[in-house]
């Protein structure tokens, strides 16, 4: 391994001294070390960059506290390392001190490098410091990670005695003492129960999770609040597969519990943190609803025990709004007038809604009275009057009211319930109970475009960390629990980044010119637009090639390995024979008497001969797919996608741009072939039904810059009207019966026609139905299949329909994977004859 830097900081001449490195006082140089301090944050862990950071701030971090012995071991000692002090290593467990010893003297181009030193010194690059810790450090960590862990959950899978749970054998327990988790997704507040909230004390824990972490553990998410009942309500689940996630080893807790065999079961998560999909005991399998809420369901049956594995996520995960908030209800005289007041302020978005939740959890009183729940929920059209009047209010009751003050200013809120694990139990373990239930909200911030979450619980709540809430509420998000070992928060991070661009820009503080790539910049040209539109459309193309299926396989890729396959087949080898050759060149007697004279000149390696030459071409038994696309445009693809809560019209944009770029690669594929194919195999047609039926690409094998940039800036416009289907229909017969002259001029019998194909994409039913069907009636009969894949309407027996537009991709990718078999040579037969002509 060879680490570089401008200035390498090498052992073998010269060491920095101690005195001169406590000395320096640590500062940004410029824009460039800012980021890649972002960088380093994003990329490497907090439990082992805040050692370094501290160092470098000339603080005390505290000692490491992960819960994983191994790895706090390992990074106590490495603090103490970082010191320079001679360390003696036998009271280290002896793997550990294996792991840390070679560090002090790792070999380098340019001498011999002290990690310990090295990662502390101001005049190293953010850039070299992640390097390291990727190259020297972080399998180490890993390893001990994982092994902690395991030893964990082999501990945790060996089933206690019913004395352990302080059960007695014969004893039928009551519902609300089960330790087995209810599948019921309905939440009530502590005051319609009468309970009070007590940390720890409860005997029986429904989630248990070692080693402790303390935090919001989110279960439930709710857009619904029914006025009559006063309850919270959400859509059916919709269950999906569980996308694979890297988890920060680091941060791996084994939650252990039990679970009733027959329903899913929601899983309480902290946030940003996923479970462990890749190492599910076997009796288990974890699904995630449309909120991508991870459930577990089991295949056995009764009251199963289980321990799975959570961790951070190393990635932020994308998020999309979701349905609408649905509450309605009487405001308060006074609390709507000091709203109003609020939105007058001209405050900026989030700070607006952090202050009306401040304005709710400042008026209110914790308290679990039943006398005053019952107050409020006597006359219900009068309940947010009576909250803000009389003022108690538990978690549950502040934050609907809450929720119902926000939906003043935005839509984009719900209501979220799980729990908040404050303090340890008496095993050192996190627990969750029905006595630190909690519930909360969370607003939907435009700028990071995610959801942000806020807790108007007043003051007094035993369970709640204030001084996070406070944080929170102020728009602090701070990073964890290590803020004063760090050198900078992200926030602080970057408006130093903007502060010295703004700077660098010169003059009265304009701001620099946005730089491109060369890809972008060279986009731009070819496709003449900005470099800005250039950037989003190829970062939109980047996004669509990575969506997957069910399988977690690539849709894009998965087309084009069916289209690989078929061009295999297609490729057929014909022999010829060449010669004269040598003999040795040579497999048959080609010319007997040229050989018979060399012979007699005393030639050894006699002509005469030929030789087998195999070649291969491509076989044209068939004219590739023509597929007519058909968009819905109209105006209720405004409205959002009952999956996935973006508009509908995003959702279909990414559809059209995924399948339309993975087909045309695979027409690209084909025409590498040259000359041996005498057909194009793919072509596409767009078509869009809005205010009328508009044609966005004509039926072409072009795919470049230009093609690729219409097409895109086609699908953002603004949904409108209704839906022209019938009218798409007829565009696209146009097209169809140019085609089929084109064809007829080249003398192309109708057994190697190419097969056309219509997909029609549509919210809903057409303007027109009645014409649409008979514009569907005359393309068949001219030789054409369609296929309606219809969002929320009724179908015929050719059509489907589907409830969100997210379900598409995967039929559609079926449908024409389906079509490209009927195209392989060896599958070529009367059902791809029947769909001819």
């Amino acid at each position: 391994m060879a680490l570089t830097e401008e200035n390498p900081i090498t052992t073998n001449n010269k060491e920095t001294s101690k005195s001169e490195e406590k000395s320096a006082s640590f500062e940004f140089k410029d824009a460039a070390s800012l980021e890649e301090y972002l960088t380093w944050k994003e990329d490497v862990p907090i439990e082992f960059r805040r050692f370094i950071e501290a160092k470098l701030k000339g603080v005390v971090p505290r000692p490491s506290e992960t819960g994983l012995p191994s790895v706090d071991e390992f990074l106590n000692t490495f603090e103490k390392l970082i010191e320079g002090h001679d360390f003696d290593f036998t009271s280290v467990d002896k793997k550990v001190a294996n792991l840390l010893k070679p560090l002090a003297r790792i070999e380098t181009q340019g001498g011999h490098l002290n990690i310990f030193e090295t990662l502390t010194n101001p005049n190293v690059s953010w850039s070299l410091k992640k390097t390291i810790y990727e190259t020297q450090i972080k399998a180490a960590l890993e390893w001990l990670a994982n092994r902690d862990t395991e030893a964990l959950a082999k501990k945790a899978k060996q089933k206690t005695s019913p004395e352990e749970h302080g059960e007695k054998e014969g004893e039928q327990e009551k519902e609300q003492e089960s330790d087995t988790p209810s599948s019921s997704e309905e939440v009530v507040s502590s005051m319609e129960a009468g309970m009070t909230k007590k940390e720890g004390e409860p005997a029986r824990a429904l989630f248990t999770v070692k080693p402790f972490y303390g935090d919001y553990y989110k279960r439930f998410v709710f857009n619904q609040f029914n006025p009559t009942t006063l309850k919270w309500g959400k859509p059916e689940n919709e269950f999906s597969d569980v996308p694979s996630e890297t988890i920060d080893p680091l941060s791996r807790r084994v939650v252990t519990g039990k679970i009733r065999g027959g329903a899913p079961l929601a899983f309480p998560i902290p946030y940003g943190w996923v479970l462990d999909s890749e190492n599910m005991p076997k009796n288990l399998e974890v699904i995630q609803n449309q909120d991508s809420l991870p459930y577990i369901t089991t295949t056995e049956t009764g009251d199963v025990q289980y321990a799975v594995t959570i961790g951070r996520c190393t990635r932020r995960k994308e998020e999309h709004t979701l349905l609408p908030m649905e509450i309605s209800g009487e405001l308060d005289s006074e609390l709507k007038k000091k709203i109003d007041d609020l939105k007058r302020s001209k405050l900026p978005p989030m700070k607006l809604k952090r202050e009306i939740v401040k304005l709710v959890r400042d008026h209110l009183t914790y308290s679990n009275s039943p006398d005053a729940y019952q107050k409020y929920v006597a006359t219900p059209v009068q309940y947010f009057q009576k909250i803000w009047e009389h003022k108690e209010a538990d978690c549950f009751v502040a934050n609907t009211l809450a929720v119902r003050a926000l939906a003043e200013v935005d839509s984009r809120i719900r209501f979220v319930s799980g729990y908040f694990v404050k303090d340890k139990d008496k095993n050192g373990n996190a627990i969750m109970h029905k006595g630190n239930g909690h519930a909360w909200l969370e607003v939907w911030d435009e700028m990071s475009e995610h959801w942000v979450r806020l807790d108007a619980t007043p003051k007094g709540d035993p369970n709640i960390d204030e001084a996070e809430q406070n944080r929170e509420l102020e728009g602090e998000t701070g990073e964890g629990d290590y803020g004063d070992e760090e050198i900078a928060t992200n926030e602080e991070t970057k408006e130093k980044i903007k502060e010295i661009k703004k700077k660098e820009g010169g003059g009265k503080g304009k701001p620099k010119k946005p730089t491109f790539s060369l890809e972008e910049e060279r986009f731009s040209e070819l496709a003449e637009c900005s470099p800005a539109e250039a950037q989003k459309f190829l970062h939109a193309l980047e996004r669509v090639r990575a969506i997957t299926n069910e399988h977690g396989i690539s849709i894009s890729e998965g087309m084009k390995e069916e289209w690989r396959k078929i061009m295999k087949e297609r490729k057929v080898e014909s022999r010829n024979f060449k010669g004269p050759v040598r003999m040795d060149q040579g497999i048959n007697l080609e010319d007997p008497a040229s050989a018979h004279i060399d012979i007699r000149s005393g030639q050894f390696n006699p002509t005469g001969f030929e030789t087998e030459e195999t070649k291969e071409k491509i076989k044209t038994e068939f004219g590739g797919l023509n597929i007519y696309f058909s968009f819905d445009l109209s105006g209720s693809m405004k409205e959002p996608d009952g999956a996935s809560g973006r508009s509908k019209a995003d959702v279909q944009r990414d559809i059209a741009l995924l399948f339309v770029d993975s087909l045309m690669q695979c027409s690209f594929m084909t025409r590498q072939q040259g000359a041996d194919s005498d057909l194009l195999p793919i072509k596409i047609m767009v078509t869009l039904a809005s205010d009328a039926g508009e044609v966005k690409l004509h039926l072409t094998d072009r795919w470049g810059p230009k093609e690729q940039h219409a097409f895109y800036s086609a699908l953002v416009q603004i949904a409108r009207g209704g839906t022209p289907t019938h009218q798409t229909l007829q565009l696209i017969e146009k097209d169809f019966q140019k085609e089929k002259i084109d064809l007829k001029k080249k003398g192309i019998p109708n057994y190697k026609l190419p097969l056309h194909y219509a997909p029609i994409i549509t919210d809903g039913a057409p303007n027109d139905p009645v014409e649409t069907t008979r514009m569907r009636a005359s393309l068949k009969e001219q030789g054409m299949v369609s296929r309606s894949y219809i969002v929320g309407g009724e179908a015929t027996a050719d059509d489907v329909t589907i409830e969100s537009f997210s379900q598409i991709p995967k039929l559609l990718q079926k449908d024409i994977i389906t079509l490209m078999h009927t195209l392989r040579p060896n599958i070529l037969t009367d059902k791809y004859k029947q769909l001819r002509p």
